[in-house]
């Protein structure tokens, strides 16, 4: 298990605890003190804080694994935001729009093999807008 794969699933816990701990609040709100509810508020919000935490080192430590790969993606990424800038098409608009998705979909889930395919994807659908 890598770096990444360990701060996602510290991440999914504690995101799990937060949802506990709410669902918890919500079935005896009425039962609880005032005090009580900002208690387990604050206990949720620091729960959701550890998990946005430890979600950033995970796509920290996925794009240090990706370093390589790094200037290609901005590079890709720009041309699709320079692209849309020009696009009245709403199929070429949602062409670019997916390929960016999925890739940043492939880099948060440290996809590390899917990365150099959306790239070529997001290359793909700015060249065929670019045609159209």
């Amino acid at each position: 298990m890598t770096t990444a794969d360990q701060a996602r699933q510290l991440a999914d816990l504690f995101s799990q605890m937060a949802d506990t701990v709410g669902a918890y609040r919500d079935a005896h709100y009425s039962e609880l003190a005032p005090d009580e509810r900002l208690k387990l508020e604050q206990q949720i919000q620091q729960l959701d804080d550890f998990c946005d935490q430890f979600t950033a080192e995970a796509i920290q430590a996925t794009l240090e694994t990706i370093q390589g790969d790094l200037d290609r993606i901005v590079s890709v990424t720009r041309d699709a935001g320079q692209a849309l800038k020009h696009l009245t098409k709403i199929a070429e608009i949602s062409s670019i729009l997916s390929s960016v998705a999925d890739l940043a979909y492939d880099i948060t889930a440290a996809d590390y093999g899917a990365v150099p395919g959306a790239i070529q994807d997001i290359v793909g659908a700015v060249q065929k807008s670019a045609q159209q």
